[in-house]
């Protein structure tokens, strides 16, 4: 290239820039890392050219770029990205007990929230207990205005004769943060110093930074209150203003020439207000609002010492238009401050003395993101800890989106989705509470952070064809491949039709996440009539195939894989084909396309998904054999005209499965562990389902269907060996409503009695349950009946599952 001429590296150029791009894109799409580590090195190579040689292929048209995502946030579990994937030296971790003081002294330590995608989320609540034990780690039994009055700050206020024996004799423990260097630190404008990510501790540092903003400004109302009066404050006023200015410092760390660096910066539409309080110093427009001359009280030098004293409308107007962790910070500077204010002179001094000397954290610095991720995990769920949805939250509304408002728009509606859901009790909601703090989103409605998460798993396991394990963090490099294989397939499918607007991190939450997530939750509840397909309304359009008995016995089967999968271990795997049922037998209903298809996957899949799913249950096959079929399953789905062939495949052979299906249940133990106990559960009510259906017969619903157990018929065997062989066999156990009395004294007594047979006979002929009641009509239960029992249930489950057309 170096000797060649100019014409020449440009036909070289023309050639080579679309073979890189074509290596960039199958990286993607296998996850080969060293195709996507060559493909920048060679574009940077060929970037040297003026772009004149570079701009135009050889038909005259413009050359592919790369897209932008063509470089992953994290290359893989075993190749992370950081220090030690870039090629720079590797570093140990690197752990630090540092008291607050040594934290926030200088530019050594400077914060970024960029991979804490959950924001600032303490209360009141949390910010009142860090509070309350400084104050009693800090002040001991000094609590409120001492008898003589305030001291003079010429006092020392660590005179021990006057000072509490339980004051200050301690170190207060602040617990672990996780930081991980960054990369943007420019000594030439910032001077020396550090600026880190924080992977664990954000809450603690902001709000440790407003109550140092909080102690910083009482001293200085306090000295200007001095300064006001007759004859000036003196020195002690000129002490409590170097008070205030020495915190402003740990708040602000200032240098001679160089830029300003606040101790802690959060996400830009974040980092409103706590700029401001760091600063000391904030808006004009924090005091507009109200017409009757109020405001100009509050025009001071230092507008933040007011914030306390803003009315309602003025407050309203501040917060309105600010994202809700602003108004949090809002509310817990205001809360703080009034506290503070409380206090003395003395106790507020001691406060900070002991805050910046004997408040100590575990300051974790480990190499890379992924480890730093693998020890924020590995000290335990608490509720505000990051989660490996939150990484996958981050690149999807930051990393893969393009335009700023597009991601903040795309965060809100995360938040909505993952807010904590209303009980099912109180049916769905059209629009959670933290949707209407964001102004302009709207979603379906909240399902929790843990159904996201889940849904995230399963639809990846489903897209990728693999297993992933929820466990250690590392399912956020399976999700980040899931999301960017979505993003060539999509990105690849819109060049085809010449859009320009590329499908992005924001399109991938309207599409696959937000829709999985309220279609798992509608699953896991049983909302069957929430689905558009399974609505009673479906049955009026007759053109889609759906009657009254087809939804019917949809429901029912449904009913029980969502009973199975949450009761048995064995079994989890089958939620991913139904949820992929799910989702495309609704898109399939709402899109009015290939109205058969709906009629196949009700009448050929869900049955096929039900079989393998209680032989799953059953067999408790290895998960390598789980997997092969679920797999299975969602080939089929892909082509419904291979359905019968790949339950051959997959099963062996018809006779088989059916075969291996009767001697499971035949052998089972249903009564000996809880979990067997559910599964009977499940079996009978499925069954019952089924002699229901033909006759007829509506099933049960409400509380009767969700609370129904099994109640062992004969616990006491005057033979041994039959009670061995048959008292936990499904022959001898019966589906009811609620579980026999239990307990002590009386209720003991009557427990007993409940357990004969005639006590027994009494309650079952009450039960809506079909096979429960024709227990009642027997005159005795004794081994034959159960043998009996076992033989006509191990019959009619090759009805209730129509074993003889698989």
């Amino acid at each position: 290239l170096n000797t060649a001429q100019p014409s020449t590296v440009a036909t070289m150029a023309q050639q080579v820039r679309p073979v890189v791009v074509a290596m960039t894109l199958l990286a993607v799409s296998l996850g080969i890392t060293a195709a996507a580590a060559f493909a920048p090195a060679a574009v940077k190579h060929l970037a040297s050219y003026p772009s004149s040689a570079l701009s135009l292929a050889s038909n005259g048209e413009p050359s592919h770029s790369l897209p932008f995502f063509a470089a992953p946030a994290f290359s893989s579990a075993s190749n992370p990205t950081g220090a030690a994937a870039s090629g720079t030296p590797q570093s140990a971790t690197v752990t630090l007990r540092l008291p607050l003081g040594t934290l926030f002294d200088g530019r050594d330590y400077t914060f970024v929230t960029e991979s804490n995608v959950r924001g600032y989320e303490w209360t009141a609540k949390e910010t009142d207990i860090l509070l309350d034990d400084l104050m009693d780690a800090a002040l001991g039994n000094l609590g409120g205005a001492e008898p003589g009055g305030d001291l003079g700050l010429g006092a020392s206020v660590r005179d021990s004769a006057n000072a509490s024996p339980l004051a200050m004799i301690t170190d207060y423990e602040l617990s672990q943060i996780v930081l991980v260097p960054t990369s943007d630190w420019d000594p030439s404008s910032l001077g020396l110093g550090n600026r880190y990510d924080v992977y664990d501790g954000q809450q603690r540092l902001v709000t440790l930074n407003l109550l140092l903003a909080g102690l910083r400004d009482s001293f200085r109302s306090e000295a200007d209150e001095l300064n006001a009066r007759k004859g000036g404050g003196g020195k002690r006023a000129v002490a409590l203003s170097a008070t205030a200015d020495e915190i402003g410092g740990m708040l602000m760390p200032a240098k001679v020439r160089k830029e300003d660096v606040p101790r802690i910066a959060l996400r830009r539409r974040d980092d409103v207000l706590l700029r401001r309080i760091l600063t000391g110093v904030g808006s004009i427009e924090d005091l507009q609002g109200d017409d009757d001359g109020k405001d100009a009280a509050l025009s001071v030098a230092s507008p933040t010492q007011t914030y306390s004293k803003l009315t309602p409308k003025q407050r309203s107007n501040l917060l309105s238009p600010l994202s809700p962790a602003n108004a949090r910070i809002f509310h817990n500077f205001v809360r703080l401050s009034d506290r503070l204010a409380s206090l003395t002179t003395r106790e507020r001094l001691r406060l900070l003395d002991y805050v910046v000397e004997r408040v100590h954290l575990l300051v974790c610095i480990p190499e890379t993101s992924r480890i730093a991720r693998n020890i924020v995990m590995s000290q335990g769920r608490r509720g505000m800890d990051n989660e490996p949805v939150d990484d996958f939250k981050g690149l999807v509304c930051f990393r893969y989106t393009v335009e700023e408002g597009d991601m903040y728009r795309t965060f809100d509606m995360w938040d909505a989705l993952a807010a904590e859901p209303p009980s099912d009790s109180d049916g769905p909601a059209g629009i959670s509470s933290a949707a209407g703090d964001a102004p302009g989103v709207v979603v379906t409605e909240p399902v929790g952070r843990d159904v996201v998460a889940s849904a995230c798993l399963l639809r990846a396991s489903a897209s990728l064809r693999t297993k992933i394990r929820s466990r250690g963090g590392d399912e956020v490099y399976e999700w980040e491949r899931w999301l960017r294989q979505e993003l060539w397939l999509r990105n690849r499918r819109q060049s085809q039709h010449q859009q320009q607007q590329p499908w992005q991190g924001k399109d991938f939450f309207v599409e696959e996440i937000e829709p999985a997530s309220v279609a798992l939750r509608k699953l896991r509840a049983g909302r069957w009539d929430d689905f558009a397909f399974l609505s009673k309304t479906s049955i009026s359009r007759k053109k889609d195939g759906m009657t009254k008995q087809r939804r019917e016995m949809a429901i029912a089967r449904l009913e029980f894989l969502r009973d199975v999968v949450a009761g048995v271990t064995s079994a989890k795997e089958a939620e991913i084909a139904v949820l992929e049922l799910l989702l495309r037998a609704e898109e399939d209903y709402e899109s009015g396309d290939e109205i058969g298809a709906l009629v196949r996957y009700l009448d050929e899949l869900l049955p096929m998904i039900e079989v393998w799913t209680l032989w799953m249950a059953l067999a408790r096959p290895s998960p390598m054999q789980r997997h092969a079929r679920v797999f299975a399953l969602l080939d089929a789905m892909d082509d419904l005209d291979a359905v019968g062939s790949t339950a051959t495949e997959v099963s062996g052979g018809v006779g088989e499965m059916a075969n291996s299906l009767r001697e499971c249940m035949d052998g089972y133990e249903f009564g000996a562990t809880a979990g067997g106990k559910r599964l009977a559960a499940a079996v009978l009510k499925r069954m019952n389902f089924h002699l229901l259906a033909e006759e007829k017969k509506g099933a049960p619903l409400g509380s009767k269907a969700e609370t129904a157990s099994v109640d062992l018929i004969q616990q006491q065997w005057p033979n041994q060996g039959e009670g061995e062989e048959w008292a936990n066999r499904i022959g001898n156990l019966a589906l009811v409503s609620s579980p026999p009395p239990r307990g002590g004294g009386r209720a003991k007594k009557r427990a007993s009695d409940s357990s004969s047979w005639e006590s027994k006979r009494k309650r079952y002929e009450k039960e809506p349950w079909p096979l429960t009641c024709q227990l009642a009509e027997l005159d005795q239960w004794d081994v034959d009946m159960v043998r009996d029992q076992q033989r006509n249930l191990v019959s009619l489950m090759g009805l209730a599952w129509s074993l003889e057309n698989l």
